[in-house]
């Protein structure tokens, strides 16, 4: 049986081709929104002109003289030049001029991008017309004052100096706060380091006292603290008018959402969980977890996969990109017993994981730890080794689940 995936989003689109044996038992599971059409331009721009609890774009950006776009980072599959055209060509017709626009990528706690990544996401040509920035989580932040749990709520002083705020996102299922989007771009993407561990504390602390595995909290809107706190801090940061769509799993921009962050972002919610929710799946032998939006970030695919497997199951996690993982200065690694301050915070045993086999040519070792379990992982270059190492405890009949793109759905509970 041969299959053909999405993958390589931001290194040419090259599809994954698997070849499987003809007598084990394969289910492909694609995201219901892959079967969605895609919004037209008219419709992008449409929605920026009839956004949810505010006024249209056009009348906002009348008589701004300086304008802020924040945009996601590399490590999201976020189709955010299709927003970023349709946002500047209202900014330009609403008399803005073009010198007083900015864009402002929100790297949270990640590594910065270089022009590339920023080709990646805005394309060619805005990258060429406009001043692109990085945010510093350790620098160049202002105090807007303290939530009501004391937490210091420090933000990027580009975005704070300007007069009109535009945030370009996406709402997908998220381990920690149920479902990314809304406020989630500021906090923790454009804010110090300190407030973004506070604030990722609230989630950490949480899943320890009730013992919870994240994956299985990604989809799930009860996971309250977290998005509370963003939500009180985004409201502090307030005006700010984003613009949140949803994708599959080719990266197709199928429906958007703008507005008010908080209302808009509730709104998207009951699309966002019709377009990435699939029915429980249980008892494979194997999970073929295939990374695309958020290849850099494959630990949700793994915890997601394990939540599919018979106990002792492998899960095969295929990466042909030479992106490796994102750096993550928060719970990233920088040797072998050092890293940032909440590294560890989140650890990833998974006793029902026979294996983890990482079929990548360009192997991020130094990023293992994010995986757990070294014992339990195997790297291989090809498919043909891949399938060998599988073949050592799989035979006639396994049962195979293959996920479209494991780092954009989530299991509903039916």
């Amino acid at each position: 049986m041969r299959l053909s995936l999405p993958h390589n989003a931001h290194q040419g689109n090259a599809p994954l081709v698997l070849d499987l044996p003809e007598d084990w038992q394969v289910t492909y599971y694609p995201l219901p929104g892959d079967s969605w059409l895609p919004l037209s331009d008219a419709d992008i721009r449409s929605r920026l002109e009839h956004p949810i609890g505010s006024l249209p774009l056009s009348q906002l950006a009348r008589g701004k003289k300086r304008v802020c776009i924040v945009f996601d980072d590399i490590s999201r599959g976020t189709p955010t030049h299709r927003m970023a055209r349709a946002v500047l060509d209202i900014l330009l017709k609403s008399g803005v001029q073009k010198e007083n626009i900015e864009f402002l990528c929100a790297l949270g706690t990640h590594g910065a991008h270089d022009l590339q990544d920023h080709i990646a996401k805005l394309g060619p040509d805005i990258v060429h017309e406009y001043p692109v920035y990085n945010h510093n989580c350790y620098e160049n932040t202002v105090s807007l004052g303290k939530t009501s749990r004391g937490v210091d709520v420090r933000i990027n002083q580009e975005y704070g100096r300007a007069d009109l705020r535009i945030g370009l996102g996406a709402v997908t299922p998220h381990t920690m706060n149920g479902f990314g989007g809304g406020g989630k771009l500021l906090f923790p993407g454009i804010a110090s380091i300190d407030t973004i561990a506070q604030n990722h504390r609230t989630a950490t602390d949480f899943l320890q006292e009730h013992q919870l595995n994240s994956s299985k909290m990604t989809g799930n809107l009860e996971m309250r603290g977290m998005r509370e706190e963003i939500e009180e801090m985004t409201r502090m940061a307030l005006p700010f008018f984003k613009v949140d769509c949803l994708y599959n799993s080719r990266l197709e921009l199928i429906d958007l959402y703008a507005g008010d962050p908080i209302q808009e972002y509730y709104a998207a919610i009951p699309a966002a969980q019709e377009a990435y929710g699939l029915p429980p799946l249980r008892d494979a032998d194997v999970v073929i977890a295939n990374v695309n939006a958020k290849a850099s970030e494959a630990t949700i695919a793994t915890g997601f996969a394990a939540m599919a497997l018979r106990p002792g199951g492998d899960i095969v996690v295929p990466d042909l990109t030479n992106r490796g993982q994102a750096t993550h200065y928060l719970f990233g690694s920088f040797g072998k017993d050092t890293g940032g301050r909440m590294m560890g915070g989140m650890p990833a045993i998974r006793p029902e994981v026979g294996r983890y086999i990482f079929y990548m040519p360009y192997p991020d070792r130094g990023a293992a730890h994010w995986f757990g379990e070294l014992d339990k992982q195997y790297y291989t270059d090809t498919w043909e080794q891949t399938l060998e190492l599988l073949r050592q405890r799989h035979g006639p009949g396994t049962k195979v689940a293959v996920l479209s793109d494991a780092t954009l759905a989530y299991f509903r509970e039916v």
